[in-house]
């Protein structure tokens, strides 16, 4: 009886011992399971990141990039003007600025530049070239230079814009029996400068006058550099074996025919208070066919013509 009550114990310890070593190891194995399934989502995340850093790089670059070319197109297209110290910059206020600048530009075109002379300088990227007019009051850039040829073997030169007009005009007028015999086309500045010089000394010693006096003159003749239509290379002054051209058949012949081929009498008899320069006959200017006509009907000379109708010149 003694030994049956002590053998349940002895049972009981065994399987005590068995139910912990279970345990344990149970444990242990979900232990290292769940060591295995951390290391390995960590493993793959820290896989996984370079990708996503580097694809997140590549998108913000990119965007970045998209920002910067939308940005420098808007500033080649509206680069920041400076005016009066104030910079308006693209944005919000781009309309404004737009409106101010063209505001400014039209302030600025309406008050001419002026060169050291005080004379108007005229802008030669607003005007027709064929419409330009020069004078004692208004000059060409400095840097104006037409492109010329020259005309019928004469060695005399105009623009080649304008050279073309001038022989079918000469062939035409040699078959009415009137010879248009160049003599004076395109000058540079040089040669004008010459030209007015001579006739101001000639004046000096003539009349007896100061070079002022004189200057003003010999440019009612022969106009200062940069004032003369022959440094545009867009006038002819013709000569004939006549002592006075406008008595000449190709004075005549100029008169009734020459706007056929766009060209003007640029300096007409009565007309002297308005151009600053004497009846020259042998004068004849290129102003294009179109104007030609319109200005030999109207009786204007050609700034009268260009004021009335409004042409910037």
């Amino acid at each position: 009886m003694d030994f049956d009550k002590r053998k349940p114990p002895v049972k009981r310890k065994k399987k005590n011992r068995q139910n912990i070593i279970i345990f344990v190891l149970s444990a242990a194995i979900v232990a290292v399971a769940l060591f295995t399934v951390v290391t390995v989502a960590v493993t793959r995340g820290r896989g996984n990141e370079p990708t996503a850093v580097s694809g997140t790089t590549a998108s913000q670059t990119q965007e970045t990039l998209s920002e910067r070319d939308t940005s420098e197109t808007a500033e080649s297209k509206s680069e920041p003007v400076i005016e009066n110290n104030i910079t308006t910059q693209s944005g919000t206020d781009s309309v404004s600025s737009v409106e101010t600048t063209e505001k400014t530009t039209a302030g600025e075109s309406s008050a001419p530049q002026k060169s050291e002379s005080g004379r108007i300088v005229v802008d030669t990227s607003k005007v027709q070239w064929n419409l330009i007019v020069v004078s004692l009051s208004r000059e060409i850039p400095e840097g104006y230079r037409p492109e010329v040829v020259e005309v019928v073997n004469s060695g005399h030169d105009l623009d080649k814009r304008v050279a073309p007009y001038y022989e079918e005009m000469y062939y035409a007028a040699k078959k009415d029996g009137a010879i248009l015999t160049p003599f004076s086309g395109n000058r540079s500045y040089e040669r004008q400068r010459i030209n007015y010089n001579a006739l101001t000394e000639t004046y000096m010693a003539r009349y007896g006058i100061g070079r002022e006096e004189a200057q003003k003159r010999a440019a009612t003749v022969i106009l200062p550099p940069g004032t003369s239509e022959h440094n545009i290379g867009i006038a002819m002054d013709i000569c004939n074996t006549y002592d006075t051209f406008a008595d000449s058949k190709e004075y005549a012949w100029l008169t009734e025919n020459a706007y056929k081929y766009g060209f003007i009498l640029r300096y007409p008899e009565g007309k002297e208070d308005i151009t600053g320069v004497v009846f020259e006959p042998w004068h004849w200017r290129y102003v294009g066919v179109e104007y030609a006509k319109k200005i030999r009907d109207s009786g204007l000379c050609l700034e009268e013509y260009l004021d009335s109708v409004g042409i910037e010149y």
